[in-house]
């Protein structure tokens, strides 16, 4: 679930008040980061903010590990030591998923109704080539639950400094990882296309009507 994500540019405008050590990300919208991807996240790293790009997904060796369930990710190997001590802010303006729908899987996309800045609830990993992320999952609130039975963990914004603090104990973290308020959300579906690989651009989350068809098939 979630494996695609969509974010624009300025997003430094929610964080007018905080102080970063470093800001490396890409300054472009990007419609679409499929798995391996870079997109932009904030750590803290000795006291200090930074924002970078990390690619989607903690590496394995049965592929990329692109969620971790909430309600496990404290106990989890793969997952323990990040959630005591590496835990990101993942910076999105909406993510897409997919229901069955017969013999094929009809995309949605989903986003806050003002299409403002998410910040996911993330854990990051270093290893000796790249930097990677990984988004924790709380069940679908309703409107997600149209598509999927799982969500990111989408954080509040007076929980955002919280979720990065260093030394925030398990017990503090695990109240955060609920469900999202459904009426401040909205999903509808996209063109099949958003699940073909290298595609993006607007038409990603032009609205469609699949009673019609979907011309958008590969």
């Amino acid at each position: 679930m979630c494996n695609l994500l969509r974010y624009k540019d300025r997003m430094q405008q929610a964080f007018a008040e905080w102080e970063f050590s470093d800001v490396r990300i890409e300054p472009k919208v990007c419609h679409r980061v499929p798995p391996s991807a870079p997109a932009p996240v904030i750590t803290v790293r000795e006291g200090r903010a930074r924002i970078s790009m990390m690619n989607f997904g903690f590496s394995t060796p049965r592929g990329r590990q692109m969620m971790a369930r909430g309600e496990t990710v404290g106990m989890l190997p793969m997952f323990k030591k990040a959630f005591r001590q590496q835990r990101c802010l993942i910076l999105a303006h909406g993510f897409y998923d997919s229901e069955d729908v017969g013999r094929y899987r009809q995309p949605w996309h989903l986003h806050l109704k003002d299409d403002s800045l998410m910040c996911f609830a993330g854990l990051w990993e270093e290893r000796p080539d790249a930097e990677n992320f990984t988004i924790v999952s709380a069940p679908a609130n309703r409107v997600v639950a149209r598509v999927i039975d799982r969500m990111p963990v989408i954080l509040p914004q007076p929980l955002w400094r919280s979720w990065l603090i260093p030394e925030a104990r398990p017990e503090e973290l695990q109240p955060m990882l609920t469900s999202f308020p459904p009426e401040l959300m909205e999903a509808y579906p996209v063109t099949r296309r958003v699940n073909q690989r290298g595609f993006d651009g607007p038409e990603c989350i032009k609205p469609i009507v699949p009673e019609q068809g979907d011309l958008g098939l590969f």
